[in-house]
């Protein structure tokens, strides 16, 4: 496995992801919410874990280790998002009720 590879393949999942989010924000096809943006940031965190993992299984035989270290980068990146997520929220001064 060649982690240049899984942070670029981590980082444009996620940067994808984040945007889809941003645009799902500015949709505003429902009321935005707690429970919207739980929601769409639960949405976000499947589709970078989905590309990653489908790629990175297909790709390469990866051991149990590998997986192991595939989880921990994915979860960072998965975290960053989230965070990045709520505080693109706040910024916009969308109300979180």
């Amino acid at each position: 496995m060649d982690i240049n590879e899984l942070h670029e393949i981590c980082k444009k999942s996620t940067r994808n992801a984040f945007e889809e989010y941003k645009r799902l924000i500015t949709v505003d096809l429902f009321p935005f919410n707690k429970e919207l943006n739980d929601n769409y940031i639960n949405q976000m965190s499947v589709e970078i874990t989905a590309h990653v993992v489908k790629h990175m299984i297909n790709k390469h035989n990866l051991s149990t280790y590998q997986l192991r270290f595939l989880d921990e980068v994915l979860s960072k990146y998965v975290l960053i998002a989230i965070k990045t997520a709520n505080n693109y929220s706040k910024k916009l001064k969308l109300p979180i009720k």
